[in-house]
């Protein structure tokens, strides 16, 4: 994007709520372990980009973009998509939300990453310009505290291990371990964790669609005697086949991430008793709007759902704390507190206190922007 902070001229008649600028700023955050690794690659830093709406009045609402893939992001890709969100975003008024939504959704397509930031901010901005705490504006939090859980790379056995236990001694209570394909270490990587941790901390795994069905159910029952909570996305996103069989194999609670796609494919995996439990990333459901919904699908159709993890900046995770707040329930914690492992963050005002993340009743998000304004 050869000019980030170009001005598009307004096409609407100007109110209150009117979108008058919108800024596109690159962010890269380094990995604190550029070894990090998960079933499908390394990933050394998270690349995307923040999104400012500014009001008539000059207030603020910030969004983030992650680009995708997460481990090589295709930037030629999308940044022709929030070009064309910037230009049917700009004189809009961001109290028209449903229309403005519609719009979007049209615009960005399968970007659903690029559609998350730009809805993300136009929830933000709402909630600065009425004065109100993100999660009052949803609907009202439940609880002043989220449980976090986090995720353990690929590594060793005896180095998944050690990791697992410095979190557990910062606090945590609940470590997802990634699993490679390879089963045989698979299972010595979670042994070594649960004889390390102890019985007290909840486990659960993840594929990363990186097993056959026939190996899952293996692998499941073999977990079994190690007190796994559930094993994630077992096999390929496109096998919702596989995906029925291990779950319908009972050797361990399922749960589908990269299977659901959209809120199409969510209610159609549910239909099909694909999984007990469904990981909802609030980037890849295309933002606040979808992810509630995707929520509330969940709840009426009495399924479980958690919230994914969230590599980006404490902006994106406290848009996330504010989200779970209104949850009926938070069960294996909620995989919001990734950015403690991110270096270069352009916000401030959200950290881990013993395992939890406080709901912020500040205005908006909660968080500061701190990398100044562009010239």
């Amino acid at each position: 994007m050869t000019d980030s902070h170009r001005p598009v001229a307004a096409p609407l008649a100007a109110g209150p709520g009117t979108i008058e600028r919108i800024d596109i700023i690159a962010c890269s955050q380094r990995q604190d372990d550029p070894t990090w690794r998960f079933a499908r690659g390394v990933i050394t830093h998270v690349d995307g980009w923040i999104i400012r709406l500014v009001s008539r009045r000059g207030e603020a609402g910030f969004g983030h973009v992650l680009g995708t893939p997460i481990f090589q992001p295709d930037v030629a890709r999308i940044e022709p998509v929030l070009e064309a969100l910037r230009r049917e975003t700009v004189g809009r008024n961001v109290f028209e939300l449903e229309a403005l939504h519609r719009r979007l959704e049209g615009v960005a397509g399968a970007e659903v990453c690029a559609l998350s930031g730009f809805v993300c901010a136009a929830y933000d901005l709402q909630a600065r310009m009425l004065g109100l705490p993100l999660h009052a504006l949803l609907g009202g939090k439940v609880r002043a505290g989220i449980e976090a859980s986090r995720i353990v790379s690929i590594k060793a056995p005896d180095e998944m291990a050690a990791q697992a236990a410095r979190l557990a001694g910062q606090g945590y209570r609940n470590l997802k371990l990634k699993l490679s394909g390879e089963p045989g270490l698979d299972v010595a990587r979670v042994s070594a964790v649960r004889q390390r941790v102890g019985p007290q901390l909840t486990l659960t795994v993840d594929a990363n669609q990186a097993y056959d069905a026939d190996t899952a159910i293996r692998v499941c029952r073999e977990l079994r005697p190690l007190a796994v909570e559930m094993m994630e996305q077992p096999v390929p996103a496109a096998d919702v086949d596989g995906l029925c069989r291990v779950h319908a194999a009972g050797e361990l609670p399922i749960e589908a991430d990269e299977s659901i796609g959209d809120l199409a494919g969510l209610m159609r995996l549910i239909a099909l008793n694909a999984a007990d439990s469904y990981n909802l990333k609030l980037h890849y459901l295309g933002g606040i709007r979808n992810t509630l919904t995707a929520m509330r699908i969940c709840e009426a159709a009495g399924v479980g759902y958690r919230f994914g993890a969230i590599f980006g900046p404490r902006l994106l995770a406290a848009q996330g704390v504010h989200l779970a707040s209104l949850a009926a329930t938070i069960h294996a914690g909620a995989e919001l507190a990734e950015f403690d492992h991110l270096l270069d963050d352009p916000f401030t005002g959200l950290d881990v206190r013993n395992g939890e993340l406080a709901v912020s009743d500040a205005v908006a998000s909660g968080v500061e922007f701190t990398a100044g304004t562009p010239a």
